[in-house]
């Protein structure tokens, strides 16, 4: 592999990481088949480069490196999340989440859904 290419790889599965850590932080099941091979194919090719090509991939492999840190502790949370529902403990937060994450809609903070003005409900009992 060119060092071009082994770059364009790392950004990849880094990519693929961050999106993985989005779900998992989401509640949704995260699928990392073949995922171990491939980052090793990228640092058995890293490794391989001549000297100054292989130290200019340091960044790109800390980088990869730090997004799977992220998904390590999402994975964690997920599974702390998921062993406190199998004890029965109930947290609304997560069931939330999980239900967000099934229905594939974004997970909304903030400000509460504001009153309705009065007189523009047509439900108010006015004729």
């Amino acid at each position: 592999m060119t060092p071009e290419e082994v770059t364009r790889g790392i950004a990849a599965v880094t990519a693929v990481l961050e999106g993985a850590r989005v779900q998992a932080d989401a509640g949704a099941r995260v699928d990392l088949a073949g995922l171990d091979a491939r980052v090793a194919e990228l640092c058995a090719a890293a490794s391989a480069l001549p000297p100054a090509p292989a130290r200019g991939q340091l960044k790109a492999l800390e980088q990869m490196l730090a997004a799977l840190d992220g998904l390590t502790g999402a994975l964690t949370r997920q599974r702390d999340t998921l062993a406190a529902a199998a004890e029965g403990r109930n947290d609304p937060h997560t069931a939330r989440q999980r239900a967000a994450a099934a229905y594939g809609r974004p997970i909304v903070t903030g400000d509460p859904v504001p009153e309705p003005v009065p007189g523009t409900d047509p439900y108010d009992g006015q004729p």
